[in-house]
């Protein structure tokens, strides 16, 4: 059975980058550009897995992850953001909510391995 991922960014390069390594780990993905448009598709899909962009137009990632736990606080968000790599927002991401950060660009195994972490719960 496929996992479905909801995978939130507003470039779209790194929407795409994100949904084809995850389509070939066997994930059905659906997108967002921004933090409303992933509340929404968290609702309406309820993903396994998603990944969170940070600095988005209109809700940040901090904000939709905010909604989306108050939603479902079993939900299992991975922050892939630039801004990772300032420990201060790493904190911040797990504070709120956030089961891990990882910090682009990132590798195929880096982001895997973080996915993983993730689903498992490590």
């Amino acid at each position: 059975m496929k996992k479905l991922a909801l995978v939130v960014d507003d470039s779209n390069y790194f929407r795409s980058s994100i949904k084809n390594i995850l389509e070939e780990y066997n994930f059905e993905v659906v997108e967002a550009k921004n933090g409303l448009e992933a509340i929404y598709e968290y609702k309406r899909v309820k993903p396994t897995l998603v990944t969170m962009d940070i600095n988005m137009p209109l809700l940040d990632g901090f904000g939709a992850i905010k909604s989306i736990l108050e939603y479902d606080k079993d939900a299992k968000i991975l922050i892939c953001s630039s801004m990772m790599f300032l420990d201060v927002y790493i904190a911040e991401g797990i504070q709120r909510g956030a089961k891990a950060c990882i910090c682009k660009p990132f590798t195929v195994s880096e982001f895997i391995n973080s996915v993983n972490e993730v689903l498992l719960g490590e």
